[in-house]
């Protein structure tokens, strides 16, 4: 059927992406065909075609008379408002691992710990002891009910910097740091709200050691979570970087026309995610967002042939004045 060239289209709203594994690995549990990230929280998704040109130039001024194009480049940008762990793994090229606790039985399984880091601030309001920290966050105190004590194990030590501010405490400007292996509560390895910690100067080897009423004490320490799915741990290492997959994003374009929505949707053959990744942490002003680029690798299609990308109009006139939206990925007409 031929292209009516008079038929004109507004594309305004953004894509609804989706990428699938190109091949299988087993390893991760994907398989060739899964889809492995979906996003629908875009802002903007863009598409931007560029090419070298090189030009056959002579006679008198010298002008071009004959243009060839090479190096057709594509890339996709696509910015997100709001970030997964799975899409930040995605885009970084990293590893998750899942917190997971001990099974027992004939297929027993150890745990799968992942390790968070605590801090926090206390003050001192009996001499020698410190008591419980708050987390900062949820208002909850770490006293082994609401959440776990804090707690020294192998290699994972309680440190504490006394930054002074109390009777006959440090001098003005000094911090005092110690690290504590076994010395809590007279050799056990958790803090509790108002432990006595033996903190004698001779022991420590550190003048004014005991802590003082008043004294503002930070607390740092690691906690061994091994809850299933509690803690979800995202490893970036330099020698894993981000895949290839096939990629299909959804929209709809507005007819001039007949003032209804047609879907639109543009599918990649081979995408290769680039590395390059920014994640801005600011106080002032607007929410961050998460940037992913592609370049669009030569595929090869069903019919043989080689192919970048395809950009595909369906549904029609006809079709969506009918439509009641598409469980494969179609976006409903908004004139319906």
């Amino acid at each position: 059927m031929a292209v009516n060239i008079f038929d004109k289209y507004g594309i305004k709203e953004v894509a609804n992406v989706y990428f699938e594994a190109l091949e299988d690995d087993p390893k991760s549990n994907v398989y060739k065909g899964d889809v492995v990230l979906y996003l629908d929280t875009l802002k903007v998704s863009t598409i931007e075609t560029t090419a070298e040109t090189a030009d056959a130039t002579g006679g008198w001024g010298n002008p071009k008379l004959v243009s060839w194009d090479y190096g057709k480049e594509i890339t996709v940008t696509l910015e997100d408002a709001l970030l997964s762990l799975e899409s930040l793994r995605f885009m970084m090229g990293g590893a998750i691992k899942r917190s997971k606790a001990a099974t027992t039985g004939e297929n027993a399984t150890a745990a799968v710990p992942v390790i968070v880091h605590h801090t926090e601030e206390v003050v001192v309001k009996t001499e020698g002891k410190i008591p419980a920290p708050i987390d900062h966050i949820t208002g909850k105190k770490y006293d082994g009910t609401e959440l776990p004590k804090p707690k020294a194990f192998a290699g994972h030590p309680i440190r504490f910097i006394n930054y002074g501010g109390g009777t006959d405490s440090v001098s003005a400007g000094t911090r005092t740091q110690i690290s504590v292996e076994h010395t809590v509560e007279g050799g056990k390895t958790e803090l509790t709200d108002g432990a006595s910690l033996t903190f004698n100067n001779e022991a420590m080897g550190v003048s004014n050691a005991v802590p003082k009423v008043g004294d503002h004490i930070r607390i740092f320490w690691d906690e061994s979570v091994t809850q299933t799915d509690s803690a979800i741990e995202v490893t970036i290492s330099p020698s894993t970087f981000p895949g290839t997959y096939r990629v299909v994003g959804d929209t709809f374009m507005r007819s001039q026309t007949t003032g209804k929505d047609e879907a639109f949707q543009f599918v990649i053959g081979k995408a290769k995610v680039q590395s390059e990744v920014t994640l801005t942490l600011e106080a002032e002003g607007d929410p961050s967002t998460f940037e992913m680029s592609l370049t669009v690798l030569r595929a090869d299609n069903e019919d043989g042939g080689q192919e970048m990308m395809k950009l595909i109009r369906y549904g029609g006139a006809a079709a969506s004045a009918a439509s009641t939206g598409n469980d494969e990925g179609s976006i409903a007409s908004s004139n319906t």
